[in-house]
C-alpha cells in the first residue's frame, strides 16, 4: 500500500470518527430540544386551562368547566386534560370516558402538593400536574378544610422526532461522505504536489545514487522536514563521493606505484644490459691490447670499439642525468630546420640499414624562435629513434614543419610521422610516463619520451601523439614563437 493511500485512509478514518461523534452529540441535543418543547407546550396548555377553569368557577359556571376541558383537549398534540381529586379519582376530563377512573400509582406525582411532570416514554407522553388551591372564592362550595382541592393534569404527546432524526442522519451521512470525498481529493492533491513530487524526486535520486551516480543531488530549497531530509541526504552522498574518490585515488596511486616499480625494474634491467654489453666488449678489447699487437690497423679498430662502448655508456648515463635533473633551457635565437637536418644525419645509417625512406621538405620562410638548440635536438632525436625502432622491416618517415596562428599567438609546429607498428590505445596515455617502455630489455630505458616531454614543457610548448595500430604514429611538437 502506497504512502499516499495510507494517508488518505488514515485521515478519512479520523474525519469519519469526528463526524460520528458530532452526529451522536447533535442527535442527543435534538432529542433534548424536542423534550423541552413538549414540556413547554404542556406548561402552556396547563396555564391556559387553569386560568379558564378558575374564571368559570369564580363565576359559578361549573358546567362550563367540562366544555373548557373538552375544547382545550382538542388542541393539536394534547392527549387529555383532567381534574383529579385528592384521592386520585378523575372528576373532570376532556375525554368523558375517563371520568370516575382512579389514576395508577405510576401516573401520580409525588404527594408534596407542588407542580410536577410525569414522563411516559412508552406512550411518548408528558403529564403536567398543577395543584388546584382552595381560594377565597372556592370555600363556599368546597369548604375551608383543605388547602389543595385537587390537581389539574395535562397530558401532551412528545413530538415524534423519528422523521426529523432520519432527515438529520441522512443530511449528516451525505455531508460526511461529501466531506470525506472532498478531504480525500484535497489530501491527494496536497500529497501529490506538495509531498509526493518531492518524495518521488528523492526516490529517483536515491536510485541514481544506488546505480553509482554520486554526483546526483536533491533540491533542498525548502525548510520543512523534507528539506532537512534532502540536506542530510545530499551531505551523505557528498561524503560517499569523497570516500569513493579517496579510494579511487588511493587505488590509482597504488596502481601507478606498481607500474612505476615494474617500469623501474625493467629500466634497471635495460640499463644493466646497456652498460654490461659495452663493458664486456671493452674488456675483450683491453685484454687484446694488453697482449700487444703489431698490426696498427687492428689496434685502431679495437680503440674505436672502446670509444664506441664508452659513448654508448655515456649516452645511457646522460639520459639518466637528464631525467634526474630538471632541464633549464638556455634560450637563444634558433632555427628549427638545421636542427632537424642534423638529427636526420645522426640517424642516417640506421635509416639506410632498415630501408626506411625519409622526406624532409625545405622551407626558407620559416621563422626562428627563442629556444635551446641542444635540448630540442635531444627531443627530435628521441622521437626519430623511436620511429626507426617502430619500423624494423622498413617504411616511410616524414618530417613536416609549419606555422600555426591561434588568435594573436604564433606557434611553430613540427610533425614527425612513421608507418610503423603503431601504439596500442591502452598505452597511449602512458608513453610519456618515466620508465614506461614497450621495447625488449636492453633496447630502451623508457626515459627518452619522458625527458622530451619535460624539455618541450620547459619551452612553453606541448607534445602530442596520434597513433593507429598497424598504420603508424605521428608525434607533434608545438613551440611558441617569441620575439626577443
Amino acid at each position: 500500500m502506497s504512502l499516499r493511500l495510507k494517508m488518505i485512509l488514515g485521515i478519512g478514518a479520523i474525519l469519519l470518527l469526528v463526524i460520528l461523534v458530532f452526529a451522536i452529540l447533535a442527535s442527543g441535543g435534538q432529542g433534548e430540544h424536542l423534550l423541552a418543547a413538549a414540556k413547554h407546550e404542556a406548561d402552556l396548555v396547563a396555564t391556559l386551562t387553569e386560568r379558564a377553569v378558575a374564571n368559570s368557577m369564580d363565576r359559578g359556571e361549573q358546567e362550563a368547566v367540562q366544555a373548557i376541558l373538552t375544547r382545550m383537549g382538542e388542541s393539536p398534540g394534547v392527549i387529555g386534560i383532567r381534574i383529579v381529586d385528592s384521592g386520585g379519582i378523575i372528576v373532570r376530563s376532556s375525554r368523558p370516558r375517563e371520568i370516575g377512573r382512579t389514576l395508577g400509582q405510576q401516573e401520580r406525582p409525588p404527594e408534596d402538593g407542588g407542580a410536577h411532570e410525569v414522563w411516559d416514554f412508552g406512550d411518548r407522553t408528558i403529564g403536567v400536574f398543577r395543584p388546584i388551591l382552595n381560594g377565597a372564592k372556592c370555600g363556599g362550595c368546597h369548604g375551608r378544610n383543605a388547602s389543595v382541592l385537587g390537581m389539574l393534569n395535562v397530558r401532551v404527546a412528545i413530538p415524534q422526532n423519528a422523521s426529523e432524526m432520519d432527515r438529520q442522519w441522512k443530511f449528516m451521512v451525505l455531508a460526511g461522505v461529501a466531506g470525506l470525498l472532498a478531504a480525500g481529493g484535497m489530501i491527494w492533491l496536497l500529497f501529490t504536489f506538495v509531498v509526493g513530487q518531492r518524495i518521488e524526486a528523492l526516490a529517483q535520486t536515491m536510485s541514481r545514487v544506488e546505480a553509482g551516480e554520486l554526483t546526483a543531488r536533491v533540491a533542498d530549497d525548502s525548510r520543512d522536514e523534507l528539506g532537512s531530509l534532502a540536506v542530510s541526504f545530499n551531505a551523505m552522498v557528498a561524503r560517499l563521493a569523497d570516500a569513493r574518490k579517496q579510494l579511487e585515488d588511493r587505488h590509482a596511486e597504488e596502481i601507478r606505484r606498481a607500474e612505476h616499480l615494474a617500469s623501474l625494474g625493467k629500466m634497471a634491467a635495460g640499463i644493466a644490459h646497456e652498460i654490461n654489453n659495452p663493458i664486456a666488449g671493452m674488456l675483450n678489447c683491453v685484454r687484446t691490447l694488453l697482449r700487444g699487437m703489431k698490426d696498427d690497423r687492428q689496434r685502431v679498430q679495437y680503440l674505436s670499439m672502446l670509444q664506441d662502448g664508452l659513448s654508448r655508456i655515456g649516452r645511457t648515463v646522460g639520459q639518466l642525468l637528464s631525467f634526474a635533473r630538471e632541464a633549464k633551457p638556455q634560450l637563444s635565437r634558433t632555427e628549427i630546420a638545421p636542427i632537424l637536418h642534423r638529427c636526420l644525419t645522426l640517424v642516417e645509417q640506421d635509416l639506410a640499414a632498415r630501408g626506411i625512406a625519409c622526406r624532409l621538405p625545405t622551407d626558407d620562410d620559416l621563422p626562428s624562435l627563442q629556444a635551446d638548440p641542444l635540448l630540442l635536438e635531444q627531443v627530435f632525436l628521441n622521437i626519430l629513434r623511436n620511429a626507426i625502432d617502430a619500423m624494423p622491416a622498413g617504411g616511410r618517415l616524414s618530417v613536416a614543419m609549419g606555422v600555426l596562428e591561434q588568435g594573436a599567438e604564433r606557434l611553430f609546429e613540427v610533425r614527425i610521422s612513421d608507418t610503423g607498428a603503431g601504439i596500442p590505445p591502452e598505452n597511449l596515455p602512458k608513453i610519456f610516463d618515466p620508465f614506461f617502455t614497450t621495447k625488449e630489455v636492453g633496447k630502451g630505458t623508457g626515459l627518452g619520451l619522458s625527458v622530451s616531454y619535460g624539455i618541450v614543457r620547459a619551452h612553453g610548448g606541448v607534445i602530442e601523439v596520434q597513433s593507429e595500430v598497424g598504420k603508424g604514429s605521428t608525434f607533434t611538437v608545438v613551440l611558441p614563437i617569441r620575439e626577443g
